[in-house]
């Protein structure tokens, strides 16, 4: 573990220990458990599997949450095991990403005994995408003509987009690159998305000022869309 990342998990997840006792688990997910951390740049990011999740519980682990906020934007998830047991058919995407890449800090693993259906995941996938790509149309309307405008949008979609094709790539049954840039290169060979089409956005995420011409963005809306028919045109065990 990084130690820009441990001096922020550590505090808490002692604060934790001393609200909670033994009583949920921990698990570190994303870029900070896969070795791609860009500090910065990625998020931290941390959750918490609770036995009990009354108000109490949650009234207790205030003093950890506080001094997060102070280090990380993005604040630990929280859910109850009852809750995580009937998970996988609502957030498919957010558990096939966390399986690319987690280490288990408290308590037992609560990824060990999940499983996600191929099916859940396409039509989750397949929706996530198409609003993706939605959002992305209605800020080229807006931006055609400003290069730093379009920069900033493409930068700050970057990230869903690197989790969504980490997932494309699963329901693939592709090998899951560990590296940003790794990833966009594979991802979009597998949907015909011309090479390079998603590298720009991934390498600049978080870059203040940065810039993008009208017909970078074009290809990387095309790459998009190319995901989009891609998962709905997948059949499933056929892969």
């Amino acid at each position: 573990m990084q130690a820009s990342i441990e001096k922020v998990v550590t505090p808490f997840l002692a604060a934790a220990d001393a609200a909670l006792g033994a009583g949920y688990s921990a698990i570190l997910y994303g870029s900070a458990a896969r070795d791609d951390f860009v500090p910065g740049r990625s998020d931290i990011n941390l959750m918490l599997v609770l036995e009990d999740p009354s108000p109490s519980r949650l009234r207790a682990l205030a003093p950890a949450f506080a001094a997060w906020r102070k280090s990380a934007a993005e604040a630990p998830l929280l859910i109850s095991r009852a809750e995580w047991a009937r998970a996988s058919d609502v957030f498919p995407i957010e558990i096939t990403d966390m399986r690319a890449g987690y280490r288990v800090l408290r308590g037992s693993d609560p990824l060990a005994e999940t499983r996600v259906d191929p099916a859940d995941l396409r039509q989750a996938l397949e929706r996530e995408l198409r609003g993706k790509l939605l959002r992305l149309r209605q800020g080229y309307a807006a931006a055609a003509g400003d290069e730093r405008a379009l920069g900033q949008l493409a930068g700050a979609s970057a990230g869903t987009i690197l989790v969504l094709f980490r997932s494309v790539l699963t329901l693939a049954g592709r090998a899951v690159p560990t590296g940003a840039g790794a990833l966009a290169a594979e991802a979009g060979a597998l949907v015909g998305a011309p090479a390079g089409a998603l590298l720009g956005p991934v390498e600049h995420r978080g870059e203040r000022g940065w810039r993008w011409s009208a017909g970078e963005f074009e290809q990387y809306m095309d790459a998009v869309a190319r995901a989009a028919g891609y998962v709905d045109q997948l059949q499933l065990g056929d892969q």
